[in-house]
């Protein structure tokens, strides 16, 4: 039989039913006006960090009837990945909720399940004491911080659901912001002959003027170093990457670091300070570093080198493992102030007995372990970081524009070029390019028109410290008239940047035929004949300054040098010419030079005469053309053009003498063998190498050069950008 509850009832019976709900929910009578007032401590955190320890939610509850039961989930949703160490549920090991009904926060054993961006805690059930009031708080919650990106502060926001009324339903967690900031020599370390001693140690290598390259770390703010801390696995770390050292190379680093407030920090000189291995006072509080061996390669693992007993004078330093000119060393922050911001510096050391390839060394830093793991894990490294390169640190330490760093001072007398409408080539002009401070300066020259667009020439157009750029003009396609460019050389925010301005004069050309005019000579009557004049002698393929070599290619740059009647001798031997201009000649180095040190120049015009020139003579002296880099498809090598692992190179380059042994260096890996290495077929002067890219070069930019070793040593060439698919 079925019993039909009439209607009035039905209702009535609802009602109970929704006022049952009610009461298991909130467990209060309706004259009961209890609430939650919601608050944090939101911490700075690392906007690099994948693990951060975010903000503790507090809710402080009141008003309400005492005894009574308030049960249901209460549920935290952030803007970023919740990334604690779990459990095979998912249920966090180190998120922590606790209660507070009048005798302070004691840990519920209720866990929270993590599900992406939220963390829920289950079944929670708060009997309320006699006074109507409790507190809960969500501790040690972590996200991934570096979701949100690296141009900060920005604020982390946590959005609540709870079983009674709050306040607010959300509130700021965290702000995160860069948290490390450093000075390196990201653009490369000149690998040059560096004795070591026989016992390293860091007073020796100070004392045997062994070659260090100093790396500093700074932090974005206070508390971004930190010690070991509960429910974390290390604590801060830093891996240093190193690359692109010759196979000769041994690479030291000291085993800690005292930091900038320690009794005497560890400092190598060239970034300031007193070149010392540090001291350290235990139990002082200040930043100490200390070397982590044998971790992996992302930083994580390993065994923190364990400090001298008794007062930290620091002295030892101990070699960083290299495979195939690549290594890497990890520190470890074994103490800190976390109310104040501190940096730390450390000289990396590089031994190499002979001459290697010159600037391929470079080096990375970032905050470690890395990961790209944004996500709760039961294995993970916590912290754990995402592989970031750190901006300059210069305006947290307050030392810009001290001299340590490079300065750019670019110079020029004048750029002011002429050229006939539809002629291909124009006089020279210069701008000469300086690092005018210390540490290495990368530059590059750009051009943005005025009129017209793209008849400038730089060459070349970006280098390393100090430089030459020549500009000339292509006048095809313009009409007669006046036309401006500016060209701005930068080297970077640090050294900075100058800009100048060119203008090309544009002549009509000639519609008849014309005689040539004589213009007399110094002792005759007419014009007298202008007088000859050499500013430099470079290579003709990398416009750098450096020694001739027998048969190879060099350029004259000087003022007046274009005549009906024009030679070049070295020692009375006339030189092959392949160009002539008023301010330019590219020549073949007679053969007959090979065998000395110096030889004299004289360059003659119309029948002056240079005055004569001492310039030094070498074995060997690589140079890569300009575009000389041709992928297998004889396309040029060059960002949208990259060659693929396996394909063959052809490099052109001058400087080398056919006896000499050949060998190349791409990227990390040197001594690679050519599969030719000899004249370019009809070019005189000119030789050509062709090589492999080995498997391992990457995807990227990476570096090319080509060493020759004749009379007994290696010389290596200056690398060039090398782009690999």
């Amino acid at each position: 039989m079925v019993h039909l509850i009439p209607k009035s009832k039905h209702v009535i019976f609802l009602l109970a039913v929704l006022t049952l709900l009610i009461s298991n929910t909130y467990a209060q009578s309706p004259a009961s006006a209890g609430q939650c007032a919601v608050s944090s401590v939101p911490p700075q955190v690392r906007a690099e960090g994948l693990t951060e320890r975010l903000g503790t939610v507090v809710l402080q509850c009141s008003g309400y009837s005492p005894a009574a039961v308030i049960s249901g989930n209460l549920s935290l949703f952030f803007p970023v990945s919740v990334t604690n160490r779990v459990d095979a549920n998912n249920n966090a090991l180190d998120a922590v909720l606790s209660l507070n009904t009048g005798s302070g926060f004691v840990p519920t054993s209720i866990p929270g399940n993590i599900n992406g961006r939220e963390i829920t805690f289950q079944g929670l059930s708060v009997t309320v004491p006699a006074s109507g009031q409790f507190s809960l708080q969500v501790s040690s919650v972590r996200g991934a911080a570096y979701q949100f990106g690296l141009s900060g502060p920005q604020s982390i926001d946590a959005s609540i659901s709870s079983p009674f009324p709050i306040n607010q339903s959300q509130i700021v967690v965290a702000y995160a912001q860069t948290g490390l900031y450093a000075t390196l020599y990201s653009t490369g370390i000149t690998c040059v002959g560096s004795p070591v001693p026989a016992a390293i140690t860091l007073a020796n290598l100070f004392a045997a003027q062994t070659a260090f390259a100093s790396t500093r770390v700074t932090e974005g703010f206070a508390g971004a170093f930190q010690p070991r801390g509960p429910s974390d696995d290390t604590g801060t770390r830093f891996i240093v990457n190193y690359s692109g050292f010759p196979s000769n190379a041994t690479v030291y680093v000291p085993d800690f670091v005292a930091g900038s407030d320690a009794a005497i920090p560890t400092a190598g000189g060239d970034l300031g300070g007193t070149q010392s291995g540090g001291e350290y006072i235990p139990g002082s509080g200040t930043l100490l570093l200390a070397r982590v061996q044998y971790t992996d390669s992302t930083g994580a693992g390993g065994y923190v080198t364990t400090l001298p007993a008794g007062a930290g004078v620091f002295n030892t330093a101990n070699p960083v493992p290299l495979t195939n000119g690549a290594g890497f060393a990890v520190y470890e922050v074994v103490a800190s102030n976390p109310n104040a911001v501190e940096d730390a510096q450390f000289p990396t050391f590089i031994g190499i007995p002979s001459v290697a390839a010159p600037a391929t060394a470079q080096e990375t830093i970032s905050f470690a372990p890395v990961s790209t793991l944004a996500a709760a894990s039961t294995t993970a490294p916590v912290p754990r970081f995402e592989a970031t390169t750190p901006p300059s640190d210069c305006a947290l330490v307050g030392d810009c524009q001290a001299g340590y760093f490079p300065k750019l001072t670019a110079s020029t007398s004048g750029l002011n070029i002429t050229a006939t409408a539809g002629a291909t080539i124009s006089n020279h002009v210069y701008i000469a390019v300086d690092n005018s401070a210390g540490r290495i300066m990368n530059w590059s020259a750009s051009a943005f028109y005025n009129q017209g667009s793209g008849w400038l020439n730089l060459s070349p157009s970006s280098g390393q410290n100090n430089g030459t750029i020549i500009l000339s003009a292509n006048a095809q396609g313009l009409t007669a008239g006046t036309y401006t460019a500016n060209v701005t050389v930068s080297a970077g925010s640090l050294a900075g940047s100058q800009s100048f301005t060119v203008t090309l004069t544009v002549t009509a050309a000639s519609t008849g035929s014309t005689t040539g005019t004589t213009t007399g000579s110094a002792t005759g009557t007419g014009t007298p004949t202008p007088a000859v004049i050499v500013n430099s002698v470079v290579s003709a393929a990398s416009f750098a300054s450096g020694p001739l070599v027998g048969g190879s290619l060099s350029t004259v740059l000087g003022s007046n040098l274009a005549g009906t009647n024009v030679s070049v001798t070295f020692d009375g031997n006339p030189a092959p010419l392949l160009y002539t201009g008023a301010s330019q000649i590219n020549l073949q180095v007679p053969m007959a030079v090979a065998s000395q040190t110096t030889s004299t120049m004289v360059v003659t015009v119309n029948g002056a005469s240079s005055a004569p020139q001492s310039l030094p003579v070498s074995p060997a002296w690589p140079a890569i053309f300009s575009g000389g880099v041709l992928n297998q498809d004889y396309s040029v090598n060059g960002p949208g053009s990259g060659a693929q692992a396996g394909s063959v190179l052809q490099i052109f380059l001058t400087g080398v003498p056919a006896d000499a042994a050949v060998t190349a260096v791409i990227g990390s890996q040197t001594n690679l063998t050519p599969l030719y290495a000899g004249p370019a077929p009809g070019i005189p002067g000119v030789q050509q190498v062709n090589v492999a890219v080995p498997a391992g070069a990457g995807g990227g930019s990476t570096q090319v050069a080509v060493c020759a070793t004749a009379g007994g040593r290696q010389f290596c060439s200056t690398g060039l950008p090398l782009y690999v698919n």
